[in-house]
């Protein structure tokens, strides 16, 4: 008894020190230049409810009011270059683009042939969809593109932000497209997510269609720097946030308070939107493991693209996801860093090998890996391995690093270099800016970070291989 009180005490205290050490990095924390802004606080304005509609339309209509009415809730009256709340700024939505880029979108060909469901990432919009949607457009399909909530108006509704708001965005979104397509003869329909919509889609298949039979099951899911694990300190944030809660510390709730300069991705990010998409991964990855071997093997063909370098994501647990499901459909397709500089990274980088790395994995299925790894020159070279065998194959692809281009970027891989807000010759994402270190509010890695793909043209030629 005695020793049960005394283990009791001690945990009690362990806990105190705890809660003490937390307050004392969030009143630290307070010390941060940064300041927040109108926008980092919670809108009293209500988020759209899906369950109100049963057709696109309508939504549509009350989405575009809905962001109207919340961006005037923090609009800035004066003058500006570059924020995205001084309406006819260069970063705000209802600037130079002549229409809001965070809305969620459809696309609707003459003669539909099937539809699909994209899903962007965690603090993006819709706009980020648009490059991939051209692409099953022009292959006869209908896309629909979803705004997830609290998303496209302002970085403090991510505060409200809960891991089923992707789920529910991913059911209602595939019940529109089901309805869309409904009567078309031998019509397909797909499902595409980057970053934690590839998370919410996982959570469909292994989870949300067993508990609804009116939910369409995809014919095929497409996964764009697939957010399958994040840092395993995710898990401790629930504490700092709510430390946040004590009036005075709420700075603590947020890991970046940066400009918001770019019209459809917030820059600041929160503690609150890291702890639920740690949620929804650690979620349906349960779901995963608790199907049986015949589940698995049912499940829709997975078509991944990753970066072998992910400063967002880790792409080892998309190894561990796909070896578990081993689908022998399923194919991943690996870029590697340009290997022209390779004198310059570190060595973690420099000692990648990739095949042994395939050939020691349980993946069923192709991994396609492009790398100029053996040339050293801007042209990338394929090599493809099918159950872990490597398999010969011409190289006759004509694809090319950019110049002075080190990698891609968790963000860029849905993106062309001809996107009109992100490509090679715009501002975000070809802006050359130079000058003293620590002069701008934003971090030299965020201005350099690369924002389109070198080779979306390799992915589109993918993709469009697996549609038809």
């Amino acid at each position: 008894m005695k020793k049960l009180k005394f283990i009791v005490k001690y945990l009690i205290v362990l806990m105190l020190l705890l809660v003490t050490a937390q307050i004392i990095r969030a009143y630290l924390d307070r010390q941060r230049d940064s300041k927040l802004k109108p926008w980092h606080k919670v809108s009293q304005i209500k988020e759209l409810n899906y369950d109100k509609y049963s057709n696109i339309e309508s939504y549509l209509a009350d989405e575009k009011k809905f962001l109207e009415e919340i961006y005037t809730e923090v609009e800035i009256k004066k003058k500006g270059s570059y924020n995205r709340y001084i309406r006819g700024s260069k970063g705000s939505p209802y600037g130079h683009m002549r229409k809001d880029v965070n809305i969620s979108f459809e696309m609707i060909p003459k003669n539909p042939k099937g539809g699909i469901l994209m899903l962007h990432g965690l603090t993006g919009s819709p706009y980020s969809m648009i490059d991939i949607a051209k692409i099953f457009y022009d292959k006869g399909y209908y896309v629909l593109a979803l705004r997830y909530p609290y998303h496209g108006t302002y970085p403090g509704e991510l505060l409200n932000l809960n891991w089923k708001d992707f789920s529910k965005t991913a059911k209602f979104g595939a019940k529109i497209v089901k309805n869309k397509i409904q009567g078309i003869k031998n019509s397909k329909f797909y499902m595409l997510g980057f970053s934690t919509g590839a998370t919410a889609t996982l959570q469909y298949i292994t989870h949300d269609m067993s508990k609804d039979n009116k939910l369409p099951r995809p014919d095929g899911v497409f996964w764009l720097s697939p957010a399958m694990g994040i840092d395993p300190l995710a898990k401790y944030v629930f504490l700092d946030i709510l430390i946040s809660k004590i009036p005075g510390l709420n700075k603590f709730a947020w890991i970046d308070i940066y400009p918001e300069y770019d019209m459809a991705k917030y820059n600041s990010f929160d503690k609150n939107s890291v702890a639920q998409v740690y949620t929804l991964i650690k979620k349906s990855r349960e779901n995963l493991s608790k199907l049986t071997k015949s589940e698995k093997a049912k499940l829709p063909p997975i078509y991944s693209y990753t970066s072998i370098l992910d400063a967002t994501v880790n792409s080892e647990e998309l190894f561990k996801v796909l070896e578990e499901i081993r689908n022998k459909k399923n194919e991943l397709t690996i870029f590697d860093v340009n290997r022209k500089y390779d004198d310059l990274y570190g060595s973690k980088i420099q000692n990648i090998n990739f095949e042994k790395k395939i050939e020691e994995s349980k993946i069923i299925g192709d991994i396609i890996v492009l790398s100029n790894m053996v040339n050293r020159t801007e042209k990338v070279e394929l090599t493809k391995y099918s159950n872990g065998k490597k398999i010969n194959m011409k190289n006759d692809l004509d694809f090319k690093w950019s110049k002075d281009t080190f990698s891609l970027a968790h963000i860029s891989l849905p993106i062309s270099p001809e996107n009109p807000l992100y490509g090679k010759n715009t501002f975000l994402g070809g802006g050359n800016i130079k000058g003293e270190n620590g002069t701008a509010a934003m971090p030299g890695d965020a201005l350099v970070r690369l924002k389109y793909n070198d080779f979306f043209n390799y992915v589109e030629k993918s993709i469009t291989n697996k549609v038809y």
